[in-house]
């Protein structure tokens, strides 16, 4: 059997890939265009991590635009089962099985045990993912404080776009390294 894909459906593609990759890592969607067509890597374009002192925009899949559920969990197991689903929408599917998967359930067990209020007085790190400060997550939604969706996709576009992790089991090891812990 054959499939063929038409021009719209191509350019609905092309144009969700650009708005997924862009705010994944963070980057303009312009800058990204005009790095494209200029050949260049659209790797060369500034990003944003969401670490003290930088850019703190690291999402903006958001309403329309998200990628995967843009609401649920709860309780621990469902935000883990929303991560997963988040994960794979937003091109991660790696990160739900195997290493990955225990090494990130462990990762967001040890910093919030996957609650979405947890909020640490003494660094004013906060949610799923402990952003410090908390309110780095706006830039992937307002409703930040009290979403799971939200904050679960802060969370992975700031693992995969910090160059010293770029994976759960990246960043876990240098939690496991790190006393007291963090990533």
């Amino acid at each position: 059997m054959t499939t063929k894909i038409n021009g719209t459906a191509l350019g609905s593609m092309v144009v969700g890939s650009l708005l997924l990759y862009s705010g994944v890592t963070g980057r303009d969607i312009l800058k990204s265009v005009q790095a494209i067509i200029s050949g260049k890597s659209p790797s060369t374009a500034p990003q944003a991590y969401g670490i003290s002192g930088q850019d703190t925009t690291v999402i903006a899949a958001t309403g329309a635009n998200a990628v995967g559920p843009t609401s649920g969990g709860g309780s621990r197991s469902k935000n883990i089962a929303l991560a997963m689903q988040i994960a794979t929408a937003m091109g991660h599917a790696d990160w739900t099985t195997g290493k990955q998967k225990s090494d990130w359930i462990a990762l967001w067990d040890g910093e919030s045990g996957w609650r979405a209020d947890a909020d640490n007085p003494g660094s004013d790190a906060y949610g799923i993912p402990q952003a410090l400060p908390g309110s780095k997550m706006a830039s992937a939604g307002a409703d930040w404080k009290t979403n799971p969706a939200t904050q679960i996709r802060w969370g992975i576009g700031y693992i995969a776009g910090r160059p010293d992790y770029g994976s759960p089991s990246a960043a876990y090891a240098k939690w496991l390294a790190r006393s007291p812990h963090w990533y």
